[in-house]
Order: C-alpha cells, then structure tokens, then sequence
C-alpha cells in the first residue's frame, strides 16, 4: 500500500511540477526517504540481495548487459526491474525477485 501511495505522490509531482506536494502530512522526499530507507534496512536483514550481486546473476543467466534497474516493493515483496541488452540490441525488461535472483518475468 505504502509503494501506491509514493508513486501517487510522484504522479501528482510531475503532473503539477512542484518539488514537494504535502499530503497526509508528508511531502513527496520524505516518502522517497521512507522507501529508501526501508530498502536500506531490507538489504541489512538480508531480505533482499544487493544490487550487483542482482546484475550478476542476470547477466551470467542471460547473454547481454543490464542497463537501467529499479527497486520497488510490491504486494509480492521486493522486485528488481531490469532491463537488459543482449547482443541484437533489443531491450529486455525483466522483473526479478530481490530476495534470490530468481527471474520472474522477461519481455
């Protein structure tokens, strides 16, 4: 619910160009920091691999190079959204499981 209500913010944000937007009596960088900090505790408790540790077991599971990755939480937990270069050029987007490297989905 928490991830629902920072991409609202962030929504409202760029839809109305302000830096900061209060709602429910927080701004839109207090929530990212809330995020931010609860993926740093996340990865402390070994609930979710780091992110290199992701990339290499992507790109050893697949031939090409990760070029852009985010980290969210979902109702299913901890995701990486990657995508990822392979020798043809083509863009992949997968989302992988945080917690074990497990590719989910790739398209």
């Amino acid at each position: 619910m928490k991830h629902i209500f920072v991409f609202l913010l962030l929504t409202i944000t760029v839809l109305v160009g302000l830096n900061t937007v209060p709602f429910a009596g927080i701004s839109v960088q207090q929530a990212l920091a809330d995020e931010h900090d609860d993926a740093r505790e996340a990865l402390r408790r070994g609930d979710i691999l780091p992110y290199s540790q992701i990339k290499r077991i992507v790109e050893s599971q697949l031939d090409g190079k990760v070029v852009g990755q985010k980290l969210r939480r979902t109702n299913r937990g901890w995701q990486y959204d990657l995508r990822l270069r392979p020798p043809n050029g083509r863009v992949m987007v997968l989302v992988v499981n945080a917690k074990n490297g497990n590719i989910i989905s790739k398209r």
